[in-house]
């Protein structure tokens, strides 16, 4: 399996994020990790950034795309993207389709970017058709996160707006990342129920909807919304109790 890294706004290969999820994903077995760096095109001034995205993810696509016509199984190839990260993963999915006819296993994204890429066209942003399964986790959506579900499942832990335990909107955001990366050590401490918006999920009426792991643990299942509790420090997940 051969896992691709594209961090968000003001990261880099080096950065906590990257480091964090390398650190844990290369303590699976027959997993090869690769770490897109972007920061010298979108560390400064977030909407100029916005416009490297396009970029940055053909550029991307068309490398992976000669690694499958190398032989590599497009299946076996996951792309996890975090904020502009998310959308560059998009990109890449959609430029490998158009070069090789094929589409990669699974884009997992992590809260991806909001502002510039609220109501765009699908060519331009993350879409569920850019991989055979597209699982998004929404932490901060709405403000720096798209609120919006694009994906073949989006989970919204905590209503996925403001996580418990931030104060400030960048925290929020960066749950996202934080909460997969506690999936590759705990993979079934992330349980969601599918439901119509958070209000219904929190008064209890989702309790007998279908049940899907947010994580690394996630698969195609029942496409839709689910939503979770989290605790407000790591460790984050709780379970089954998180689906009450």
């Amino acid at each position: 399996m051969t896992v691709v890294l594209t961090h968000g706004f003001m990261e880099s290969s080096e950065g906590i994020m990257a480091k964090a999820l390398t650190s844990e994903l290369l303590k699976k077995k027959d997993m090869d990790v690769l770490v897109l760096d972007g920061r010298n095109i979108i560390s400064y001034e977030y909407f100029r950034s916005t416009t490297y995205v396009r970029f940055i993810g053909e550029k991307l696509g068309s490398v992976l795309s000669q690694i499958i016509k190398k032989g590599q199984d497009a299946n076996n190839i996951i792309i996890i993207g975090h904020s502009l990260g998310a959308h560059i993963a998009g990109i890449a999915g959609k430029r490998i389709q158009q070069l090789t006819g094929k589409a990669i296993g699974r884009i997992i994204a992590l809260d991806p970017a909001g502002p510039c890429f609220i109501n765009i066209n699908r060519d331009y942003r993350l879409d569920k058709d850019d991989a055979v399964y597209v699982d998004v986790i929404h932490t901060n959506g709405g403000i720096l996160g798209l609120k919006e579900p694009v994906g073949h499942k989006d989970f919204y832990p905590n209503g996925g707006s403001s996580q418990p335990g931030c104060f400030l909107s960048t925290c929020d955001h960066s749950r996202a990342w934080e909460l997969f990366a506690e999936s590759l050590t705990f993979p079934q401490h992330f349980l969601a129920h599918r439901c119509s918006n958070w209000t219904m999920f929190r008064e209890g009426h989702c309790s007998k909807n279908d049940l899907a792991y947010m994580g690394i643990n996630s698969t195609k299942g029942s496409p839709g919304s689910y939503f979770l509790t989290t605790n407000s420090i790591s460790p984050f997940g709780i379970g089954s109790s998180g689906t009450r």
